[in-house]
């Protein structure tokens, strides 16, 4: 499989995209890359603290899709220059700067993982 550099995932996160909800907390992505088709999606850290993914989905156009139910049969493609939110519920984030452990799992890729940080 392609090994995507950490500098290049880095910058599919739109910065400045980190923002609090009524329920919790959202951000997004943009593919830059390439057409890409997400089936799986990895466990989210916030501040080194595991967010379950029960709480996350992802916001793609109209759709709405829980993080979980991500599987190859039930993936989502992303092309290029689209971008999803990534919505997280439950989880209150203070004012302040903020570390995020993003990952995916992409067909034919594998398992992309890249950390950021961003303020609220």
């Amino acid at each position: 499989m392609a090994k995507i550099p950490e500098f290049m995932l880095k910058a599919l996160y739109v910065r400045g995209s980190l923002h609090r909800t009524e329920d919790g907390f959202e951000f997004q992505i943009k593919n830059e890359l390439g057409p890409a088709r997400i089936v799986g999606a990895l466990p989210l850290k916030v501040d080194r603290t595991p967010v379950p993914l029960a709480d996350c989905s992802f916001l793609h156009g109209d759709l709405e899709m829980p993080a979980e139910t991500l599987t190859p049969e039930n993936s989502l493609l992303m092309r290029k220059g689209e971008a999803v939110t990534i919505r997280v519920r439950g989880m209150a984030l203070r004012p302040g700067r903020h570390t995020l452990e993003i990952g995916v799992a992409v067909k034919d890729l594998g398992e992309l993982r890249f950390t950021v940080g961003d303020g609220v």
